[in-house]
C-alpha cells in the first residue's frame, strides 16, 4: 500500500513576443497563411503562451493583442479546444460552417478540412487532447473500437455542457496542475487526462457516443460476487497508481463504463473503494515519514486536492488528525 506513484512527466513552457514581425513569423510556422494587424485602440503588439503539458494532454493560456486573419490546416494529432476568456473568434470551416466564439464560448478547432481563423484581441484557455490517447481511452471506457474519435460538430451540445467543460478545465488547471504539492508523482495528475477525455466526449457531438447510444441503454446487471471481490482487491492493491480503465475492462471482460455500473448495482462503488484505499495509503506514509510538515505533500501525492476537506475526512476515518499520525 505504500508503493510510490510513478512520475508524471509534467512540463511547463512559456513564450512571449512583443512585435508584429515576431507574431507573423510565429504564425507562419503553424498557419498556411496569416496577416497580423494591430488592435484599434493603439495598444502594442503582444503575444503570450503559458503551457503545462502532461502525458496525453496540455493546458495553455494564450493571449494575443492583435488581429489575426489566418488560413489554418487541421491539427492531425490533437483535438484543440478553445475556451474564450476575452476577445472574439470566427472560424470559417469547410466541414462545420461558420462558428462565432465570444467570451464564455467553447469551440474545437476543426479537426478536418482547412479553415479560416479570424481572431481579435483574444485570451484563450486552450486544451490539447492527444487523438490516439483519446481513442484508446474511449475504447476502454465505452467499448467502442475506433481508429479516431470523429466530431459531427465543434461546439458544445448545450450551454450547460459548455459550462461543465469550463469547470473541468479550471479544476485541472488550478487544483491539479497549478498545485505544486501535486506534481511529485500525484495520481491526481495522472488521472487528469481521464477527466478531460470524459468531459470532452460528453460535451461535443462525436462518433463514440453515437455508437454507444445505438447499442441502447439496457440495464447493466450486477457483477457476480467473485468479480466484485477480484476488482475490489485490485483497486485496493493498486490505489497508489492512477485508475486505468483498461485494467477494469480486462478484469471484468467488458468496457469500463459497464463495469462501474455493474459494481454499483452489486453494492460496491469503485470510487469509494479507491478513496478509502488512498486514505489508508496516506496514513501508512505518514507513519513512515514521522514528519508532521509532510502532510500536505503526502496527501497530494495520493490525489487529495483540498487540504481542508482531506483533514476533516482523515480525522473522521481514523479518530486523529494527520499531523498526530505523523508525529507518532
Amino acid at each position: 500500500m505504500n508503493g510510490q506513484p510513478p512520475g508524471n512527466g509534467v512540463r511547463r513552457l512559456s513564450l512571449r513576443m512583443g512585435s508584429a514581425a515576431d507574431v507573423e513569423r510565429f504564425a507562419a510556422e503553424f498557419y498556411a497563411g496569416a496577416v497580423v494587424r494591430p488592435v484599434g485602440d493603439g495598444r502594442d503588439f503582444e503575444m503570450g503562451n503559458e503551457t503545462v503539458a502532461a502525458p496525453g494532454f496540455s493546458l495553455s493560456d494564450l493571449w494575443v493583442t492583435a488581429e489575426i486573419d489566418a488560413t489554418v490546416d487541421p491539427v492531425e494529432n490533437a483535438f484543440m479546444i478553445d475556451l474564450v476568456q476575452g476577445g472574439r473568434m470566427r472560424l470559417d470551416t469547410e466541414a462545420y460552417g461558420t462558428v462565432l466564439l465570444q467570451p464564455g464560448d467553447v469551440g474545437v478547432l476543426p479537426p478536418e478540412g482547412r479553415f479560416r481563423d479570424l481572431a481579435e484581441d483574444i485570451d484563450l484557455d486552450v486544451v490539447a487532447l492527444d487523438t490516439a490517447a483519446l481513442s484508446r481511452w474511449a475504447g476502454q471506457v465505452h467499448g467502442v473500437a475506433v481508429d479516431r474519435v470523429r466530431l459531427s460538430g465543434i461546439t458544445p451540445l448545450s450551454g450547460a455542457h459548455a459550462q461543465r467543460w469550463a469547470t473541468t478545465v479550471v479544476h485541472v488547471r488550478d487544483r491539479v496542475l497549478g498545485n505544486p504539492m501535486l506534481l511529485d508523482g500525484s495520481v491526481a495528475v495522472d488521472e487528469a487526462f481521464g477527466l478531460l477525455a470524459s468531459r470532452f466526449l460528453e460535451t461535443f457531438p462525436n462518433t463514440v457516443l453515437d455508437e454507444a447510444g445505438r447499442r441502447g441503454s439496457a440495464r447493466t446487471p450486477a457483477l457476480p460476487s467473485r468479480l466484485v471481490r477480484s476488482v475490489t482487491e485490485h483497486l485496493r492493491t493498486h490505489a497508489h497508481r492512477p485508475f486505468d480503465p483498461a485494467e477494469l475492462a480486462r478484469l471484468t471482460g467488458g468496457p469500463a463504463r459497464a463495469a462501474v455500473a455493474g459494481l454499483r448495482r452489486a453494492g460496491t462503488d469503485p470510487a469509494a473503494v479507491l478513496w478509502r484505499a488512498r486514505l489508508d495509503g496516506v496514513r501508512a506514509d505518514l507513519r513512515a515519514s514521522g514528519d508532521a510538515t509532510s502532510v500536505g505533500r503526502i496527501a497530494g501525492r495520493w490525489g487529495f486536492l483540498r487540504p481542508g476537506g482531506f483533514r476533516v475526512a482523515y480525522t473522521r476515518a481514523f479518530g486523529e488528525a494527520p499531523e498526530d499520525t505523523a508525529a507518532g
